[in-house]
Protein backbone atom coordinates (compact mmCIF):
# COMPACT_ATOMS: atom_id res chain seq x y z
CA UNK A 1 0.00 0.00 0.00
CA UNK A 2 3.07 2.24 0.88
CA UNK A 3 4.12 2.29 -3.02
CA UNK A 4 0.98 3.50 -4.02
CA UNK A 5 0.58 6.10 -1.28
CA UNK A 6 4.50 7.35 -1.53
CA UNK A 7 4.32 8.24 -5.15
CA UNK A 8 7.26 11.13 -4.86
CA UNK A 9 9.49 8.51 -3.76
CA UNK A 10 9.09 6.97 -7.48
CA UNK A 11 9.66 7.90 -11.15
CA UNK A 12 6.58 9.22 -11.88
CA UNK A 13 5.67 6.14 -14.74
CA UNK A 14 6.86 3.68 -12.51
CA UNK A 15 4.65 0.75 -12.65
CA UNK A 16 3.79 -0.41 -9.11
CA UNK A 17 4.97 -3.73 -9.15
CA UNK A 18 5.27 -4.42 -5.56
CA UNK A 19 1.44 -4.25 -4.76
CA UNK A 20 -0.10 -4.67 -8.41
CA UNK A 21 1.83 -8.00 -9.08
CA UNK A 22 0.72 -9.84 -5.50
CA UNK A 23 -2.15 -8.91 -5.79
CA UNK A 24 -3.05 -9.75 -9.13
CA UNK A 25 -1.37 -13.25 -8.08
CA UNK A 26 -3.26 -13.75 -5.39
CA UNK A 27 -6.30 -13.61 -7.62
CA UNK A 28 -5.43 -16.08 -10.05
CA UNK A 29 -3.05 -18.43 -8.35
CA UNK A 30 -5.43 -21.15 -7.84
CA UNK A 31 -6.34 -21.17 -11.77
CA UNK A 32 -2.70 -23.06 -11.48
CA UNK A 33 -5.08 -26.21 -10.18
CA UNK A 34 -7.33 -26.52 -12.85
CA UNK A 35 -5.38 -25.61 -16.06
CA UNK A 36 -6.62 -28.42 -18.49
CA UNK A 37 -10.44 -28.29 -17.32
CA UNK A 38 -12.89 -27.44 -19.75
CA UNK A 39 -16.23 -25.71 -18.38
CA UNK A 40 -19.97 -25.74 -20.35
CA UNK A 41 -19.57 -24.86 -23.88
CA UNK A 42 -15.47 -25.68 -23.85
CA UNK A 43 -16.53 -29.27 -24.22
CA UNK A 44 -18.65 -28.54 -27.25
CA UNK A 45 -16.08 -26.80 -29.15
CA UNK A 46 -12.66 -28.05 -28.40
CA UNK A 47 -13.32 -31.93 -27.23
CA UNK A 48 -14.07 -32.52 -30.98
CA UNK A 49 -11.40 -32.63 -33.86
CA UNK A 50 -9.28 -29.99 -34.90
CA UNK A 51 -11.94 -29.02 -38.45
CA UNK A 52 -14.74 -29.38 -36.35
CA UNK A 53 -13.43 -26.52 -33.71
CA UNK A 54 -12.96 -24.53 -36.79
CA UNK A 55 -16.06 -24.96 -38.06
CA UNK A 56 -17.76 -23.62 -35.08
CA UNK A 57 -15.48 -20.54 -35.37
CA UNK A 58 -16.72 -19.70 -38.52
CA UNK A 59 -20.25 -20.25 -37.92
CA UNK A 60 -19.77 -18.01 -34.89
CA UNK A 61 -18.62 -14.87 -36.95
CA UNK A 62 -15.07 -15.32 -36.09
CA UNK A 63 -12.24 -14.26 -38.74
CA UNK A 64 -9.78 -17.22 -39.46
CA UNK A 65 -7.32 -15.52 -37.10
CA UNK A 66 -8.58 -17.04 -34.34
CA UNK A 67 -8.08 -20.72 -35.92
CA UNK A 68 -4.64 -19.80 -36.34
CA UNK A 69 -4.02 -18.72 -32.72
CA UNK A 70 -6.22 -21.24 -31.46
CA UNK A 71 -5.83 -24.58 -33.06
CA UNK A 72 -2.42 -24.46 -35.49
CA UNK A 73 -0.61 -22.25 -32.85
CA UNK A 74 -1.21 -23.28 -29.49
CA UNK A 75 -3.05 -26.60 -30.36
CA UNK A 76 -6.42 -26.21 -28.33
CA UNK A 77 -4.40 -26.62 -25.40
CA UNK A 78 -6.38 -25.67 -22.36
CA UNK A 79 -3.15 -24.84 -19.89
CA UNK A 80 -1.70 -22.44 -22.35
CA UNK A 81 -5.37 -20.63 -22.88
CA UNK A 82 -5.57 -20.15 -19.23
CA UNK A 83 -1.51 -19.24 -18.48
CA UNK A 84 -1.78 -16.70 -21.54
CA UNK A 85 -5.10 -15.58 -20.56
CA UNK A 86 -3.75 -14.36 -17.12
CA UNK A 87 -0.64 -12.81 -18.89
CA UNK A 88 -2.89 -11.01 -21.10
CA UNK A 89 -5.01 -9.07 -18.87
CA UNK A 90 -2.04 -8.03 -16.61
CA UNK A 91 -0.22 -6.73 -20.14
CA UNK A 92 -3.38 -4.85 -20.96
CA UNK A 93 -2.97 -3.40 -17.26
CA UNK A 94 0.64 -2.69 -17.77
CA UNK A 95 -0.81 -1.19 -21.06
CA UNK A 96 -3.45 0.94 -19.53
CA UNK A 97 -0.84 2.31 -16.78
CA UNK A 98 1.10 4.11 -19.54
CA UNK A 99 -1.74 5.25 -21.69
CA UNK A 100 -3.21 7.20 -18.12
CA UNK A 101 0.11 9.04 -17.73
CA UNK A 102 -0.19 10.66 -21.15
CA UNK A 103 -3.67 12.12 -19.29
CA UNK A 104 -2.47 15.24 -17.82
CA UNK A 105 -5.09 15.77 -15.32
CA UNK A 106 -4.29 12.64 -13.77
CA UNK A 107 -1.95 12.38 -10.25
CA UNK A 108 0.78 9.64 -10.50
CA UNK A 109 -1.49 8.25 -6.96
CA UNK A 110 -4.24 7.99 -9.28
CA UNK A 111 -2.85 6.60 -12.33
CA UNK A 112 -1.74 4.21 -10.05
CA UNK A 113 -4.68 3.29 -8.43
CA UNK A 114 -6.84 3.03 -11.00
CA UNK A 115 -4.11 0.34 -12.28
CA UNK A 116 -4.56 -1.85 -9.57
CA UNK A 117 -8.19 -1.76 -9.54
CA UNK A 118 -8.46 -2.52 -13.49
CA UNK A 119 -6.40 -5.86 -12.75
CA UNK A 120 -8.12 -7.12 -9.72
CA UNK A 121 -11.85 -5.90 -9.76
CA UNK A 122 -13.94 -9.15 -8.97
CA UNK A 123 -15.51 -8.91 -12.81
CA UNK A 124 -15.52 -11.65 -15.98
CA UNK A 125 -14.61 -14.55 -13.69
CA UNK A 126 -15.78 -16.50 -16.98
CA UNK A 127 -12.69 -15.55 -18.65
CA UNK A 128 -11.04 -19.03 -17.13
CA UNK A 129 -13.40 -20.87 -19.74
CA UNK A 130 -11.26 -21.72 -22.69
CA UNK A 131 -13.87 -20.92 -25.09
CA UNK A 132 -13.56 -17.66 -23.74
CA UNK A 133 -9.74 -17.00 -24.57
CA UNK A 134 -10.38 -15.51 -27.61
CA UNK A 135 -11.74 -12.20 -25.41
CA UNK A 136 -8.26 -12.10 -23.33
CA UNK A 137 -6.19 -11.60 -26.36
CA UNK A 138 -8.25 -9.31 -27.77
CA UNK A 139 -8.39 -7.31 -24.82
CA UNK A 140 -4.54 -7.87 -25.00
CA UNK A 141 -4.60 -6.34 -28.59
CA UNK A 142 -6.86 -3.75 -28.09
CA UNK A 143 -4.90 -1.93 -25.15
CA UNK A 144 -1.52 -2.42 -26.93
CA UNK A 145 -2.42 -0.48 -29.90
CA UNK A 146 -4.00 2.29 -27.66
CA UNK A 147 -0.72 2.21 -25.91
CA UNK A 148 1.08 2.36 -29.47
CA UNK A 149 -1.59 5.05 -30.37
CA UNK A 150 -0.69 7.89 -27.62
CA UNK A 151 2.61 6.97 -25.84
CA UNK A 152 4.63 6.71 -29.09
CA UNK A 153 5.76 9.42 -31.30
CA UNK A 154 6.73 7.66 -34.65
CA UNK A 155 4.36 7.02 -37.40
CA UNK A 156 5.65 3.41 -37.57
CA UNK A 157 4.45 2.79 -34.11
CA UNK A 158 0.90 4.41 -34.35
CA UNK A 159 0.48 2.93 -37.89
CA UNK A 160 1.39 -0.49 -36.24
CA UNK A 161 -1.61 0.55 -34.54
CA UNK A 162 -4.36 0.05 -36.74
CA UNK A 163 -4.17 -3.84 -37.73
CA UNK A 164 -3.89 -4.69 -33.71
CA UNK A 165 -6.96 -2.80 -33.11
CA UNK A 166 -8.65 -4.44 -35.98
CA UNK A 167 -7.18 -7.68 -34.54
CA UNK A 168 -9.08 -7.17 -31.42
CA UNK A 169 -12.53 -6.73 -33.38
CA UNK A 170 -12.40 -10.24 -33.29
CA UNK A 171 -14.60 -9.22 -29.75
CA UNK A 172 -17.36 -7.21 -30.99
CA UNK A 173 -17.91 -5.29 -28.56
CA UNK A 174 -14.76 -3.57 -28.83
CA UNK A 175 -15.91 -2.02 -31.94
CA UNK A 176 -17.82 0.15 -29.70
CA UNK A 177 -15.52 0.33 -26.80
CA UNK A 178 -12.79 2.09 -29.77
CA UNK A 179 -14.92 5.17 -29.46
CA UNK A 180 -13.23 5.51 -25.78
CA UNK A 181 -8.97 5.46 -27.61
CA UNK A 182 -10.92 7.84 -30.24
CA UNK A 183 -11.50 9.98 -27.53
CA UNK A 184 -8.26 10.11 -25.60
CA UNK A 185 -6.24 10.62 -29.37
CA UNK A 186 -8.50 13.66 -30.00
CA UNK A 187 -7.58 15.03 -26.68
CA UNK A 188 -4.14 14.71 -27.35
CA UNK A 189 -4.20 16.46 -30.32
CA UNK A 190 -6.17 19.39 -28.70
CA UNK A 191 -3.73 19.06 -25.46
CA UNK A 192 -0.81 20.34 -27.48
CA UNK A 193 0.31 24.33 -27.15
CA UNK A 194 -1.37 25.97 -29.75
CA UNK A 195 -3.48 23.06 -31.29
CA UNK A 196 -4.86 22.98 -34.74
CA UNK A 197 -8.04 22.55 -34.11
CA UNK A 198 -9.13 21.26 -37.76
CA UNK A 199 -6.32 18.84 -38.61
CA UNK A 200 -7.10 17.54 -35.19
CA UNK A 201 -10.69 16.64 -35.47
CA UNK A 202 -10.21 15.65 -38.70
CA UNK A 203 -7.50 13.32 -38.53
CA UNK A 204 -8.95 11.64 -35.54
CA UNK A 205 -12.62 11.66 -37.58
CA UNK A 206 -10.53 9.38 -40.06
CA UNK A 207 -9.01 7.28 -37.29
CA UNK A 208 -12.46 6.73 -36.15
CA UNK A 209 -14.07 5.43 -38.99
CA UNK A 210 -12.20 2.34 -38.71
CA UNK A 211 -13.87 1.15 -36.31
CA UNK A 212 -17.56 1.44 -38.55
CA UNK A 213 -15.55 0.26 -41.47
CA UNK A 214 -14.47 -3.19 -40.05
CA UNK A 215 -18.25 -3.50 -38.64
CA UNK A 216 -19.87 -2.79 -42.05
CA UNK A 217 -17.07 -5.69 -43.90
CA UNK A 218 -17.87 -8.28 -41.44
CA UNK A 219 -21.68 -8.16 -41.68
CA UNK A 220 -21.12 -8.42 -45.04
CA UNK A 221 -18.42 -10.90 -45.69
CA UNK A 222 -18.10 -13.10 -42.13
CA UNK A 223 -21.92 -13.14 -40.67
CA UNK A 224 -22.56 -15.27 -37.89
CA UNK A 225 -24.46 -18.70 -38.39
CA UNK A 226 -27.07 -20.89 -37.23
CA UNK A 227 -27.89 -20.03 -33.13
CA UNK A 228 -24.70 -17.77 -32.88
CA UNK A 229 -26.63 -14.59 -34.62
CA UNK A 230 -28.96 -14.67 -32.87
CA UNK A 231 -26.52 -13.31 -29.44
CA UNK A 232 -25.51 -10.56 -32.29
CA UNK A 233 -29.16 -9.42 -32.89
CA UNK A 234 -29.91 -6.20 -31.93
CA UNK A 235 -32.90 -5.70 -29.84
CA UNK A 236 -35.30 -2.79 -29.67
CA UNK A 237 -35.56 -2.32 -26.22
CA UNK A 238 -31.69 -3.09 -25.59
CA UNK A 239 -31.42 -0.22 -27.81
CA UNK A 240 -33.58 2.43 -26.36
CA UNK A 241 -31.68 1.30 -22.79
CA UNK A 242 -28.55 1.80 -23.86
CA UNK A 243 -29.35 5.09 -25.77
CA UNK A 244 -30.99 6.57 -22.76
CA UNK A 245 -27.78 5.49 -20.67
CA UNK A 246 -25.50 6.78 -22.35
CA UNK A 247 -27.60 10.29 -22.25
CA UNK A 248 -27.53 10.09 -19.43
CA UNK A 249 -23.60 10.07 -19.12
CA UNK A 250 -23.34 12.72 -21.43
CA UNK A 251 -25.64 15.19 -19.40
CA UNK A 252 -23.72 14.14 -16.19
CA UNK A 253 -20.33 15.10 -18.51
CA UNK A 254 -21.57 18.49 -19.81
CA UNK A 255 -23.23 19.21 -15.66
CA UNK A 256 -18.92 18.68 -14.93
CA UNK A 257 -17.82 20.63 -17.55
CA UNK A 258 -20.39 23.34 -16.76
CA UNK A 259 -19.34 23.86 -12.95
CA UNK A 260 -15.54 23.20 -13.68
CA UNK A 261 -15.76 26.65 -15.54
CA UNK A 262 -17.04 28.24 -11.84
CA UNK A 263 -15.62 25.38 -9.15
CA UNK A 264 -12.34 24.11 -8.23
CA UNK A 265 -12.36 20.25 -7.67
CA UNK A 266 -10.04 18.67 -5.00
CA UNK A 267 -7.87 16.16 -7.38
CA UNK A 268 -10.69 15.93 -10.20
CA UNK A 269 -12.76 13.77 -7.78
CA UNK A 270 -16.22 14.75 -9.80
CA UNK A 271 -14.88 14.49 -13.08
CA UNK A 272 -13.15 11.19 -12.78
CA UNK A 273 -16.25 9.72 -11.47
CA UNK A 274 -18.57 11.00 -13.97
CA UNK A 275 -15.81 10.09 -16.90
CA UNK A 276 -15.75 6.83 -15.56
CA UNK A 277 -19.39 6.12 -15.58
CA UNK A 278 -19.19 7.40 -18.80
CA UNK A 279 -16.45 4.91 -19.88
CA UNK A 280 -18.58 2.04 -18.04
CA UNK A 281 -21.80 2.67 -20.07
CA UNK A 282 -19.59 2.54 -23.39
CA UNK A 283 -18.23 -0.76 -22.34
CA UNK A 284 -21.95 -1.81 -21.33
CA UNK A 285 -23.37 -0.86 -24.39
CA UNK A 286 -22.96 -3.61 -27.10
CA UNK A 287 -24.11 -5.83 -23.82
CA UNK A 288 -26.85 -3.65 -23.21
CA UNK A 289 -28.21 -3.41 -26.90
CA UNK A 290 -27.84 -7.39 -27.07
CA UNK A 291 -30.30 -7.81 -24.50
CA UNK A 292 -28.13 -8.13 -22.01
CA UNK A 293 -27.58 -6.50 -18.22
CA UNK A 294 -30.79 -5.66 -18.49
CA UNK A 295 -31.31 -4.54 -14.70
CA UNK A 296 -29.81 -3.55 -11.90
CA UNK A 297 -29.95 -7.45 -10.72
CA UNK A 298 -27.88 -8.15 -14.37
CA UNK A 299 -25.50 -5.65 -13.54
CA UNK A 300 -24.94 -6.69 -9.49
CA UNK A 301 -25.78 -11.05 -10.20
CA UNK A 302 -22.42 -11.28 -11.04
CA UNK A 303 -20.95 -10.30 -8.74
CA UNK A 304 -22.68 -12.74 -5.92
CA UNK A 305 -20.23 -15.26 -5.19
CA UNK A 306 -22.56 -17.82 -5.99
CA UNK A 307 -24.23 -16.83 -9.11
CA UNK A 308 -24.12 -15.74 -12.77
CA UNK A 309 -23.43 -18.93 -14.55
CA UNK A 310 -21.61 -17.53 -17.30
CA UNK A 311 -23.17 -13.78 -17.43
CA UNK A 312 -20.07 -12.51 -16.21
CA UNK A 313 -18.63 -12.26 -19.62
CA UNK A 314 -20.67 -9.55 -20.20
CA UNK A 315 -18.49 -7.39 -17.57
CA UNK A 316 -15.28 -7.89 -20.25
CA UNK A 317 -15.06 -4.03 -20.60
CA UNK A 318 -16.23 -2.57 -17.71
CA UNK A 319 -12.93 -2.75 -15.20
CA UNK A 320 -11.85 0.63 -16.49
CA UNK A 321 -14.88 2.93 -16.05
CA UNK A 322 -15.54 1.03 -12.46
CA UNK A 323 -11.76 1.87 -11.90
CA UNK A 324 -11.62 5.14 -12.98
CA UNK A 325 -15.01 6.24 -11.07
CA UNK A 326 -14.00 3.93 -7.42
CA UNK A 327 -10.56 6.03 -8.06
CA UNK A 328 -13.01 9.57 -8.00
CA UNK A 329 -15.01 8.67 -5.34
CA UNK A 330 -11.92 7.77 -3.30
CA UNK A 331 -10.39 10.85 -3.65
CA UNK A 332 -6.45 11.83 -2.95
CA UNK A 333 -5.25 9.04 0.01
CA UNK A 334 -3.93 11.80 2.51
CA UNK A 335 -5.34 10.37 5.60
CA UNK A 336 -4.97 6.71 7.61
CA UNK A 337 -8.92 6.37 7.35
CA UNK A 338 -8.39 6.54 3.25
CA UNK A 339 -5.57 4.15 3.87
CA UNK A 340 -7.16 1.59 5.68
CA UNK A 341 -11.01 2.21 2.99
CA UNK A 342 -7.78 2.08 0.25
CA UNK A 343 -6.72 -1.47 1.82
CA UNK A 344 -10.02 -3.05 2.54
CA UNK A 345 -11.10 -2.40 -0.75
CA UNK A 346 -8.49 -4.18 -2.57
CA UNK A 347 -8.57 -6.60 0.40
CA UNK A 348 -12.47 -7.42 -0.37
CA UNK A 349 -11.35 -7.43 -4.20
CA UNK A 350 -8.58 -10.01 -4.06
CA UNK A 351 -11.14 -12.41 -1.50
CA UNK A 352 -13.68 -12.48 -4.03
CA UNK A 353 -11.48 -13.17 -6.72
CA UNK A 354 -10.22 -16.11 -4.32
CA UNK A 355 -13.81 -16.87 -4.21
CA UNK A 356 -14.75 -17.72 -7.56
CA UNK A 357 -11.61 -19.68 -8.89
CA UNK A 358 -12.19 -21.64 -5.75
CA UNK A 359 -15.70 -22.88 -7.25
CA UNK A 360 -13.99 -22.82 -10.74
CA UNK A 361 -11.21 -25.51 -8.93
CA UNK A 362 -14.16 -27.47 -7.15
CA UNK A 363 -15.86 -27.94 -10.62
CA UNK A 364 -12.98 -29.13 -11.85
CA UNK A 365 -12.37 -31.99 -9.36
CA UNK A 366 -16.14 -32.87 -9.89
CA UNK A 367 -15.67 -33.34 -13.26
CA UNK A 368 -12.25 -35.46 -12.91
CA UNK A 369 -13.72 -37.31 -10.17
CA UNK A 370 -17.22 -38.36 -11.97
CA UNK A 371 -14.91 -39.40 -14.79
CA UNK A 372 -13.22 -42.04 -12.65
CA UNK A 373 -16.97 -43.08 -11.05
CA UNK A 374 -18.44 -43.63 -14.24
CA UNK A 375 -15.15 -45.61 -15.77
CA UNK A 376 -16.45 -47.76 -12.75
CA UNK A 377 -20.13 -48.24 -12.86
CA UNK A 378 -20.80 -51.89 -15.29
CA UNK A 379 -24.19 -50.47 -15.63
CA UNK A 380 -23.21 -47.17 -17.18
CA UNK A 381 -21.42 -49.60 -19.50
CA UNK A 382 -23.81 -50.75 -20.59
CA UNK A 383 -26.20 -48.05 -21.18
CA UNK A 384 -26.94 -45.77 -24.31
CA UNK A 385 -29.12 -43.01 -23.01
CA UNK A 386 -28.98 -41.40 -19.65
CA UNK A 387 -30.99 -39.70 -17.64
CA UNK A 388 -29.24 -37.49 -15.06
CA UNK A 389 -30.50 -36.06 -11.22
CA UNK A 390 -27.35 -34.30 -10.11
CA UNK A 391 -27.73 -33.33 -6.37
CA UNK A 392 -23.64 -32.06 -6.85
CA UNK A 393 -24.91 -28.64 -7.44
CA UNK A 394 -22.97 -26.63 -4.57
CA UNK A 395 -19.54 -27.68 -6.51
CA UNK A 396 -20.76 -26.20 -9.87
CA UNK A 397 -18.80 -22.95 -10.41
CA UNK A 398 -20.82 -19.68 -10.36
CA UNK A 399 -23.94 -21.52 -10.08
CA UNK A 400 -24.20 -23.12 -13.36
CA UNK A 401 -25.98 -26.15 -14.40
CA UNK A 402 -24.56 -28.69 -16.90
CA UNK A 403 -26.27 -29.36 -19.89
CA UNK A 404 -26.27 -32.20 -22.22
CA UNK A 405 -23.39 -30.79 -24.28
CA UNK A 406 -21.37 -31.31 -20.77
CA UNK A 407 -22.59 -34.97 -19.59
CA UNK A 408 -21.96 -36.63 -23.08
CA UNK A 409 -18.71 -35.52 -23.79
CA UNK A 410 -17.34 -36.03 -19.91
CA UNK A 411 -19.11 -40.04 -20.87
CA UNK A 412 -17.32 -40.15 -24.04
CA UNK A 413 -14.01 -39.42 -21.66
CA UNK A 414 -14.87 -42.07 -19.48
CA UNK A 415 -15.56 -45.04 -21.73
CA UNK A 416 -13.89 -43.85 -24.77
CA UNK A 417 -16.66 -44.09 -27.40
CA UNK A 418 -19.88 -41.57 -28.67
CA UNK A 419 -22.05 -44.65 -27.68
CA UNK A 420 -24.44 -42.68 -24.72
CA UNK A 421 -26.64 -39.94 -24.87
CA UNK A 422 -27.45 -37.57 -21.68
CA UNK A 423 -30.80 -36.17 -20.85
CA UNK A 424 -30.44 -33.64 -18.01
CA UNK A 425 -33.28 -31.19 -16.36
CA UNK A 426 -36.27 -33.81 -17.91
CA UNK A 427 -38.80 -34.29 -15.07
CA UNK A 428 -41.26 -36.59 -17.13
CA UNK A 429 -40.69 -39.19 -20.10
CA UNK A 430 -42.31 -38.38 -23.56
CA UNK A 431 -42.45 -41.73 -25.35
CA UNK A 432 -42.85 -40.58 -28.76
CA UNK A 433 -39.31 -38.45 -28.28
CA UNK A 434 -36.05 -40.41 -30.19
CA UNK A 435 -34.61 -40.02 -26.45
CA UNK A 436 -36.36 -42.45 -24.08
CA UNK A 437 -33.79 -43.13 -21.30
CA UNK A 438 -33.42 -46.84 -20.31
CA UNK A 439 -30.74 -45.36 -16.89
CA UNK A 440 -31.30 -43.56 -14.38
CA UNK A 441 -28.27 -42.04 -13.11
CA UNK A 442 -28.29 -40.53 -9.42
CA UNK A 443 -25.10 -38.49 -8.21
CA UNK A 444 -24.35 -37.69 -4.87
CA UNK A 445 -21.35 -36.40 -2.93
CA UNK A 446 -20.55 -37.35 0.78
CA UNK A 447 -18.53 -34.39 1.50
CA UNK A 448 -18.82 -30.45 1.32
CA UNK A 449 -17.12 -28.04 0.33
CA UNK A 450 -15.05 -26.70 2.44
CA UNK A 451 -13.72 -30.62 3.13
CA UNK A 452 -13.39 -30.96 -0.13
CA UNK A 453 -10.91 -27.94 -0.99
CA UNK A 454 -8.35 -29.84 1.72
CA UNK A 455 -8.72 -33.43 0.60
CA UNK A 456 -9.69 -33.09 -2.50
CA UNK A 457 -12.02 -35.47 -2.90
CA UNK A 458 -15.90 -34.89 -2.87
CA UNK A 459 -17.04 -38.18 -1.80
CA UNK A 460 -18.72 -38.97 -5.64
CA UNK A 461 -21.45 -41.75 -5.45
CA UNK A 462 -23.44 -42.96 -8.33
CA UNK A 463 -26.66 -45.07 -8.37
CA UNK A 464 -27.58 -46.22 -11.43
CA UNK A 465 -30.94 -47.79 -12.01
CA UNK A 466 -32.15 -49.34 -15.04
CA UNK A 467 -35.35 -48.42 -16.51
CA UNK A 468 -38.03 -48.88 -19.14
CA UNK A 469 -40.67 -45.99 -19.00
CA UNK A 470 -42.66 -46.77 -21.96
CA UNK A 471 -43.47 -50.70 -21.13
Amino acid sequence: MQEIISTDQLPKNSFPWKLALPLYALSNFLVLLFLKSYFSEDWQTYYVSEYETKRIFDYSGSWPIRGLIEVDLLNRQPELFKVLTILCFFGAGWCLFHILFTVKFLTSEQVRIITILFLILPINSERVRVLNFFYSYSLFFFYLAWYLLVTKRSRLARFLSIPLFLLSFDTIALVVFFAVPCAHFLYMKLSVSEPNRRNAYLSSGIFATIAPLHWIIERRFNTPQEGWSDYYTLRPLGILRGTLLLFVCLIAILWVLKLRKTHAFENNRYSLVVIGMAITAIGAFPYIVGGYLVDVSAWMLAFVPGFSADASRHQLLLGLGLAISITGVIGSIDSAFKRHCLAALLGICVMLNVTYMHSYYLDALKQDQLVVAFQRSNELKNSRIIMINDSTDRFNSRGRLPTYYEWNPLLAKAFGDNLRTSIAEMTYVRCDSPLVPDTILTITARNGRFESTLTRDLGIELSVESIQPCK
